[in-house]
Formats: C-alpha cells, structure tokens, sequence
C-alpha cells in the first residue's frame, strides 16, 4: 500500500499487529519486500547470533513457494538464504518459527550494521499467497532457558480520558525478554493488547472509550515466548478530560521522553535507544533540560532526580573535550571524546553549545535554594558559561557572523556563518551577552540580520548583485562569495502581515528561537516577534485550511503541514501545531485535541505524539526528535504560566540583551 507494507490487527503472534506480505511469484518474475531496522543505525550483529521469526500463511502455500530473504547492510546485500530450510513442521493456520544461524548466511561484513531484511521471489508457481510475518529478531545463539515460575509483578495502571498508563517493575531474572499485557472490561475475559521489550518499564492503552472501566494484568515473556504466571489485576477507571487535564497529559507524556532517554554515565541525552550506543547530543541534552525543568515544576519528576542528574551533566561537561568551551554535537557519553568519522570533524558545534547554555542558564536560576548542593551547581554552571569563548567563532576581529563549528585541525574549514530567523537566534543572544567573551552588540544587525549563503571561491565570478557579498577567508587569503538572505521578508498572507520568517519552511523551525527566549521582550524596533510568531502560526493554519480537504472524512482539520516541498507536502507534525498553544491557544487546542482524540491510535505513544505521520502514505514515524518533543511540555508551558521564559529572562546576563540592542 503506497509503498508499505500492510499491517493486519487481527492475525499476530505478539499483540497488536503483524506484517501482511501478499505476493505473487509469476514466471521469470521478480519481487521484493524490504523490512527496515527501526534504528537508522541498524543493527550490529555478532557472528554467532540468530536471526528469527515468525510466521503465519492464510493462503494453502506450501514450504517450497516460501519466499527467500536476504539481509542488507547499506547498499550491500547478503546471499539469499531458503528459509524452508529453517523450518520444521511448517502447515497453513499456524505461526511457526524460522530460525536462522548469521553463521549460515553468506556475504555479510561483521563490522557493518544491518539496516534491513529483504523478502524477494523464491519459486515460479503464478499462485497468490498471503503471509503475516512477526517478531523479527535478532537473538544471541545461547538464549537463556530458565522457565519462568514467579508471577508478575504490575505495580500501577493510571487512567485518563482515551488512554491507560501500566506500569510494571521487573525484576533481575536474565530469561525474561518481554512483557505482555492483558486487558479486560469485565475483569473474566483477557485480551492481549501489547507487548514491550525489558527496556520499557511501562506500557500505554489507547482504549476505545471514555467513561468505562479496564481490568488489566501482565505476565512476563521468556525468550520462547512461554509466559511466566500473571500478575494481580487492577482497575483502571476512564473518564473524559478537561483542557487543563488534557495538557498536564501531554505535558507529563513529552517530559518522560526525556527521563527516559538518558545515557547513564554522562547524564545527557543519548542518540540511540541501544544500551550499547553511548553517544550523546548535546544540542538535545541542552532542550531536554528546559523540559525536564517543566516536570519537576508540575511534580511529574522530583526536584531531586533532576538535581542528582544536573549534578552528574556538568560533572561530565568539565571533563569532556570542549574548544574555546565549546562543546562537539555528538560526544560519547563514557569517554568525553567527540564521535567523528574524521579529524576534521573533531570540532566544537557552537549553536549546539548555545542550546545546551540555555537550558543551564534556566537550570541555574531554578535551583535557586540557598542548599549546599543547589549552590554548588549554580557555580559549575557559571564557570562552564563562562568558559565559552563565543568570540572564537567569529572569523576576524572585524566580522559579525558567528560560524558553526571551529576545528583545531581544519579551523573553519567546514562552518558555515550562522544567521537568519531560525535556531540561530540563541547562539548570538548568548554570544551577546556572555560576561567574559561577549561579541560585539553589533553582530545582530550585521550578523544574525543578515544570513549568507556559500556560494563558492570569488576567483572568476561576477555578480550583479546587491545581494551579494565577498567575504575574505583570514587564513587563506582567498576571497569566497556568499549571497544574503533577507532577514525581514513584510509580506502578507492570506491578509496577515509577516515582518520575517519564511512560512514555506518547518512551523517548528521558526519556533526554536523562542524556546526559552520571551518574544514579548523589545530588542527589536522593526519587529515584534511575538506578533510575529502569531501571525506566522495563523498563516500555517490557513495554509492547511486550503489543503485539508482530502482529509476531512477521516478527521478534523490536520496542520501544520512540514513542508512545501514535495517529499513533505502530505506530511504532518504534531508537536509544531501544540506548540503555538501560547500565539494561538484555540486553534493549537483544537489540534492537539483532534490529534488525541481522532487519530490517537495512531499517534499516541509513551512519549506523547510521534514525530510525524502522513496519511496518503499510510506511514507514522517511529522515533522521535528532541527539539519536537521539548516544544510541547516548554511552549504548552510557557503560554500556562510562562515558567521557561521567565527563569531565562530573570538571568543577570540574559537581561542585559535589552540595554545592549536599545
């Protein structure tokens, strides 16, 4: 369908769905099916390893017209592997097992990840089959065994208006791989509506109704899927939401995101959900603090486990590689070093650092208790902002324009200058206002107001144009041509005046500014950002508005679209249209109210909204991006009770941005 492969939620061997492959296997023809790791990293076999599966046949097919597979690892592809060979009493209406040793599967490069597995034609007979396919994984040749004789242990169920939290403690048993998850509306008949890895300690029940009550109860799953005896039920009672109730919901749900998503050693947050992956994002790390900082505010964490955890941030963050303080995007969270593929991208990311800032910057002023240990962190926080040498990212003594990155061995090789209505924002404002290596006040007119875009080496070029600008690199003494970027663009709408911002780009994009920084505060005599930023959210809304109509059987109106450009047009995100809840709190509210309580289904998950969906290509993300995930808890706030903005504009340094821009 479109591309996907269909899921059926009535015939799986797991609850809730399985993969449907309906082919055709015609003479001399040929046909593929490819099954994605849900990690865009894929997965990093060990040679003794075992790939497994289950699966199901609707369709009288017999073992010889079984498809083959193969396993990809980038553009690589393993031999084909004839998968009755792995399969002992296979019959139609029965999930059986396919289990495969790595070992037996030729071409494949045990330093490269697997990024998916292929079903491709397997014979010639012109019949059509139907399959479901399950569980598809990758097991260690010696699996524990250790019947499970102990009951579950199902510590909570939290209800809500459409769906129930259930939340479990697992104990140190090595032979328990899952849980499964049991739902009942008269506490006899049990059904089961999921099932999670061990890595989940909780699960979350789109139900499909209010105002009814569910009985609930979870067993744990062996890695022979025997289960082990149940645990004690408990009653969850549903009811419909207030609006306020309904944000503390998506609040709290956004926030656990980033409890979750911590790497252990450093405190920060981690790229990957692989407990093997120790790579951590200091731009997310840096947002994920301004979201955290809303949990503890509304007690859905403890002012505590967000101070141990601050504690153990910056305890990290003064002994990882930083230049000029500086600190790289991605850093591995056991050793402090960057993670690079080259030396040149050793290099310290300054608008990364600039979020990261923000979100101590808050974390500074809201531990603001006269406690040893809440003072001992605001001082580390101080020395690390101090620390930062905005003014090393500039080019000259003479530029305005903060560049990306800085390498100590390509210099500035591979920056670009930053600037424009976007993300930018914050890295000048620090660099402003920074009490030991502030940049010149003049750089946000002449720097952040005036974007350039890389257009090549000057050396035969010849322009015309008043837009572009001949910058000369200090180094090489080669000049390199950039065209500017208007910063303010005046244009209207659908009748609504737009002083800057481009409304063909992300909605979300143009919100990233004001994550933390109050728009309503004057820097600007030719821009009120915060009018801006509501007359941009309105034009997005009317946008949608033009285009919606393919969607209106299926649900109320969907915005902000991602994009203009064709690979985004049919695409969808959550997170921007919540987001304007403090420009546009009725029309953000409708939003999140359709996204909740229409497509909740499909959209509603343990960390609130996924990233993206797009109907026309029956396909929903399956991770998640920080910077969307934080919007919704800080901005949802923000419009509440204006926690974010204030504790970063009550900051001594932040506040001197007014006087400086005057």
């Amino acid at each position: 369908m479109n591309g996907h492969l269909p899921v059926s939620d009535s015939v799986f061997f797991t609850p809730g769905n399985a993969l449907q492959l309906n082919y055709i296997s015609g003479n001399n023809g040929v046909w593929n099916a490819n099954i994605y790791y849900n990690n865009d990293n894929g997965y990093l076999a060990k040679r003794n390893d075992i790939l497994v599966f289950k699966l199901f046949s609707l369709s009288g097919t017999s073992i010889e017209e079984l498809p083959l597979i193969q396993l990809m690892q980038g553009e690589s592809r393993s031999s084909d592997v004839n998968i009755k060979r792995y399969i002992s009493n296979f019959q139609d209406n029965t999930w059986v097992s396919v289990a495969i040793p790595l070992k037996d599967i030729g071409n494949i490069d045990e330093q490269a990840p697997i990024s998916s597995m292929v079903f491709k034609q397997g014979a010639n007979d012109g019949k059509e089959h139907q399959l479901f396919v399950d569980q598809i994984e990758f097991l260690p040749a010696k699996a524990p065994d250790m019947k499970l004789t102990g009951k579950a242990v199902l510590s909570s169920v939290d209800a809500y208006e459409r769906h129930v939290d259930v939340s479990w403690q697992l104990p140190l048993t090595p032979s328990i791989r899952y849980i499964k998850i049991y739902r009942s509306t008269d506490n006899e008949n049990f059904f089961p509506v999921g099932i999670r890895p061990i890595s989940f300690n909780r699960y979350t029940d789109i139900v499909p109704r209010t105002d009814v009550s569910y009985y609930y109860k979870i067993a744990w799953v062996d890695y022979q899927y025997r289960e082990s005896p149940f645990s004690e039920i408990k009653k969850a009672d549903t009811k419909p939401a207030t609006d306020d109730e309904l944000l503390n919901v998506v609040e709290k749900a956004h926030v656990a995101y980033f409890n979750d998503e911590m790497e252990f050693n450093s405190g920060m947050h981690k790229v990957s959900a692989l407990v093997s992956d120790a790579r951590i994002s200091v731009r997310a790390t840096g947002v994920g603090l301004l979201a955290q900082t809303v949990g503890v505010e509304r007690k859905f964490i403890s002012r505590q486990l967000l101070l141990d955890r601050l504690g153990k941030i910056v305890k990290f963050l003064n002994k990882a590689t930083s230049y000029h303080g500086a600190f790289p995007e991605l850093i591995d969270g056991r050793t402090g070093n960057p993670v690079s593929t080259d030396s040149c991208e050793i290099a310290a990311n300054i608008e990364s650092t600039a979020y990261l800032m923000q979100g101590l910057l808050v974390a500074r002023n809201y531990f603001d208790q006269d406690d040893p240990a809440e003072k001992d962190l605001r001082e580390k926080i101080s020395a690390l902002w101090e620390a930062v040498d905005w003014k090393a990212f500039v080019k000259d003594e003479n530029g305005h324009h903060l560049y990306s990155s800085w390498s100590p061995a390509c210099s500035f090789d591979r920056a670009t200058p930053l600037g424009g209505y976007n993300s930018s924002f914050i890295a000048y404002l620090l660099a402003m206002v920074s009490p030991t290596h502030a940049i010149k006040a003049e750089s946000y007119s002449l720097g952040f107001k005036q974007a350039l875009q890389y257009e090549g080496p000057a050396v035969g070029r010849f322009s015309t144009s008043l837009n572009d600008t001949l910058l000369m690199d200090a180094e090489t003494g080669k000049h390199i041509l950039y065209s500017k970027k208007p910063f303010a663009s005046d244009s209207t709408y659908y009748g609504i005046r737009i002083t800057a911002g481009d409304p063909a780009t992300s909605r979300i994009y143009l919100q990233q500014p004001f994550l933390a920084f109050d728009p309503k505060t004057v820097i600007d005599q030719k821009i009120n950002f915060y009018d801006n930023q509501r007359n941009l959210s309105n034009v997005f809304y009317r946008a949608a508005l033009d285009r919606s109509e393919q969607f209106v059987s299926l649900t109320d109106l969907l915005w902000p679209y991602v994009g203009d450009d064709s690979s985004s047009i049919n695409r969808f995100n959550p997170a921007a249209a919540i987001a304007t809840y403090p420009f546009t709190p009725t029309i953000a509210m409708e939003a999140l109210k359709n996204y909740y309580r229409n497509l909740g289904p499909y959209l509603w998950t343990e960390y609130g909204f996924r990233d993206e969906f797009n109907f026309r290509d029956n396909w929903v993300s399956g991770d998640f991006d920080p910077i969307h995930q934080a919007s919704v808890p800080v901005m949802v706030e923000n419009a509440r009770t204006g926690l974010i903005w204030n504790l970063f504009m009550k900051d001594p340094d932040v506040k001197k941005i007014e006087q400086l821009l005057k």
